[in-house]
């Protein structure tokens, strides 16, 4: 009798196992990539020639993951600035570390420097929009470090009035096999978005 219950407890195990590797592939490479729209401001005409700026927020990422990081940058967020150059809505981009980030840095005599004004930058060189992606979260396996997910922020401003016209998040999976799916989902479900709400064609 005990060897049946085993049994049948072994077997369930391993179902819920299959199960999850299952839902695991599916959610990651069938699945569109989990996005939530924050806010939306319909747009008369898509915009053109805004200023593409990537933040790093190094204050919420685990140290040890800013390696792996580097490889998430070349899958999707490079791709999504060359795709979105070649809409027209982007023109240049800009990285920096975040204020905190920064502080946090300099705090750790790790950073002498000072981070450019983005801002700045935008109305000098006559960007009208500045459109901002930020890594805020960023989780690994406990002892190989292996990226297993990464949460984004996505915001576009009206420089001339320093206003949010439109803001949503969005968190890339790692794969059944542990590495970070192609960045070209992301990018299309990204882009989808924006269409909806008239900022590219």
């Amino acid at each position: 009798m005990k060897g049946k219950i085993q049994t049948i407890v072994g077997l369930l195990i391993v179902g819920l196992l299959v199960f999850s590797s299952i839902r695991g592939i599916y959610k990651n490479y069938f699945a569109d990539p989990d996005f939530t729209v924050l806010k939306s401001t319909q747009m008369s005409s898509p915009i053109k020639d805004a200023l593409f700026w990537h933040e790093e927020e190094l204050e919420k990422i685990f140290f040890a993951l800013s390696a792996q990081l580097s490889r998430e940058e070349l899958l999707f967020i490079e791709p999504l600035y060359e795709d979105l150059k070649t809409t027209g809505m982007v023109s240049e981009q800009i990285k920096t570390m975040s204020e905190k980030a920064v502080e946090k840095m300099i705090e750790l005599d790790a950073y002498a420097g000072t981070a450019p004004d983005v801002w700045e930058i935008a109305e000098e060189n006559g960007y009208p929009y500045i459109f901002k992606i930020t890594i805020t979260e960023a989780y690994g396996k406990k002892y190989t470090h292996d990226l297993t997910s990464v949460k984004y922020l996505f915001s576009l401003y009206d420089v001339s009035n320093d206003s949010l016209i439109w803001e949503a998040e969005s968190t890339r999976l790692s794969g059944f096999l542990g590495e970070m799916p192609d960045g070209k989902k992301s990018v299309s479900v990204l882009k989808k978005h924006l269409k909806e709400a008239k900022i590219i064609e």
